[in-house]
């Protein structure tokens, strides 16, 4: 198979987690997000550590295309962490037991808190799709997934995720509102979502993720959202069809793709106030 690699990384440092008066929004390669919104920052899936005696190789095994465009030792703070599931390309086990000692609030479903209170967290928002917290300004709204990924081989994979195990998060700011639908197949209830400003596109080939027919569809139902793809171009592995796509081949089936779309790359930050994307 062969493999779209993301733009050049462009580093972050402590800058990106300062006060500001409007929302940055930064793709940190992989499944990661960084969304600033007036100074409270939240993390979604991070993952930003490499192994020590390999740094193009990330804490999970996996060799890197690009690298990380900060590292997680050098975040100086965050307000919370959002987990959409338990895979350690979301929930980087390292990266996860750094973040701890920021003391932030960890969100996520029944099983992603238990995983981490077996780790160590004591500050974590439980919930199911529909449960709603705030973090600062930001409201936080927990939105269904289907990923039962392990069917792909039961034997060696085990027990696939029910409902309930995995999620996504519409997170609403003073400046406007973003979806990040975790990994998923496409479900009813996302075609029911709306008032979306920003959708970070999941463009992954793989058939337990929104595929490139389910993102399209997405796409297209949300169709005055700005595209961010996201889950491609990060990690070395051809053969791994979960970390390979191709955001051309799902904006070639959305309408407006050219105007909507912003290709970025890891560190690169996506700016909107009051509504209004800032160039």
């Amino acid at each position: 198979m062969s493999q779209c690699r993301a733009p050049d990384t462009i580093p972050m440092n402590a800058d990106a987690f300062a006060p500001r008066d409007d929302t940055a929004l930064y793709w940190l390669a992989g499944a990661g997000f960084l969304l600033n919104s007036r100074g409270k920052t939240i993390l979604v899936d991070p993952v930003l550590t490499t192994r020590v005696e390999q740094p193009n190789v990330c804490e999970t095994g996996l060799p890197l295309l690009v690298d990380y465009p900060i590292d997680a030792k050098s975040i100086p703070m965050v307000d919370a962490v959002l987990y959409t599931h338990i895979d350690n390309d979301h929930l980087g086990p390292v990266t996860a037991g750094i973040l701890m000692a920021l003391d932030p609030l960890f969100v996520g479903t029944p099983l992603v808190c238990q995983t981490l209170m077996d780790r160590g967290v004591k500050r974590y928002h439980s919930g199911n799709a529909g449960d709603i917290t705030t973090i600062g300004t930001c409201i936080v709204e927990i939105t269904p997934a289907d990923h039962p990924w392990q069917l792909l081989d039961p034997w060696n994979y085990g027990r696939a995720f029910e409902p309930g195990d995995c999620c996504g998060f519409k997170i609403t700011t003073p400046d406007g509102t973003f979806l990040f639908t975790g990994d998923t197949r496409l479900m009813k209830a996302h075609l029911d979502i709306a008032g979306i400003d920003v959708l970070a596109l999941d463009v992954s080939h793989c058939r337990y993720h929104l595929g490139v027919d389910g993102a399209a569809v997405l796409a297209n139902s949300l169709e005055d959202a700005i595209l961010i793809p996201y889950h491609y171009g990060t990690f070395d592995c051809p053969d791994n069809v979960a970390h390979n796509g191709d955001p051309r081949d799902v904006l070639a089936r959305v309408k407006n793709a050219d105007a909507r779309t912003r290709n970025l790359a890891p560190g690169q930050p996506f700016v909107i106030a009051n509504g209004r994307e800032m160039q």
